[in-house]
């Protein structure tokens, strides 16, 4: 947006953060439409300088509006803010990091956003895919699924809805050791449902201490979404330009990190015809 007051009040805010500047850029971005009335008030009662909300909101109110490179500049004034704090230290403004990468793909930019966004999930998230799917390739095979996996700290428990094999021990140990080859860091457990707790429906209620179900999976959700649709629109672009197999190796990629991702399987399923 080429509008030289609001562009004046941004300069000024990254020169000095100060309630004076942060209420003038509230009434800028209220001017120019890209903050509604509602919450301008919210926003004007709220102003601290000892947190830097004001930056997300920034970033969100350019973003909302389809301006994903302004968004982008601010995300990277958060990021600058949240990484020179303390390492021990907690905040919940985290998802900007999703949002980064939800810029990039709208900018059409999926070779970045797929960079961005593995960069954030880490290699953790591939060798738990990995682990889940070994697993889930045994005990679908006793006609069984995964019901639940727990964590607490580098310690994995997967609970299996299935019959337990007559060889549980040695067959436990098996896939231990084919765990421990993909993701070297964690320490795997599994438990069988024994035959009365699957008859009675208890297998929710199996939990303790020290694991803890991951209910909520904070930014993770969004960072496979951006992921996913980031490189639907790569494979597109790499079948495009006749790359038609390495199309099919990143959307395979894609698909064992998330298997439930029907969009993915039916760009496999074209380029398979």
């Amino acid at each position: 947006m080429d509008n030289p007051q609001l562009i004046g009040a941004e300069e000024a805010l990254l020169v000095r953060n100060s309630d004076e500047n942060r209420l003038r850029i509230v009434e800028e971005y209220l001017r120019c439409g890209l903050l509604a009335e509602e919450d301008a008030i919210a926003v004007r009662a709220s102003i601290d300088t000892a947190d830097n909300d004001l930056f997300e909101l920034m970033g969100d109110a350019y973003a909302n509006a389809g301006m994903f490179r302004c968004a982008l500049r601010w995300h990277r004034e958060m990021i600058r803010e949240l990484q020179a704090r303390p390492a021990n230290s907690r905040w919940d403004a985290e998802g900007v990091y999703a949002s980064v990468g939800y810029c990039l793909y709208s900018l059409g930019l999926f070779a970045e956003a797929i960079s961005w966004t593995k960069s954030c999930m880490g290699p953790g998230t591939l060798a738990d895919a990995l682990c889940q799917g070994l697993i889930a390739y045994e005990v679908e095979a006793a006609g069984g699924v995964i019901q639940r996996v727990e964590r607490a700290g580098t310690r994995s428990r997967y609970t299996i809805n299935a019959p337990a094999p007559a060889d549980v021990r040695q067959t436990a140990e098996r896939l231990k050791e084919a765990m421990k080859a993909l993701a070297p860091f964690q320490d795997v457990y599994i438990d069988w449902l024994n035959e009365e707790t699957r008859r009675s429906g208890l297998a929710s209620a199996v939990e303790g201490y020290p694991f803890r179900a991951e209910l909520d999976a904070g930014n993770l959700v969004r960072h496979k979404m951006n992921l996913i649709f980031a490189t639907c629109g790569y494979a597109d672009e790499l079948v495009e330009k006749g790359y038609k197999l390495e199309a099919k190796r990143v959307l395979s990629e894609v698909a064992l990190l998330e298997r439930q991702a029907g969009v993915v399987w039916e760009r496999l399923e074209e380029l398979n015809r």
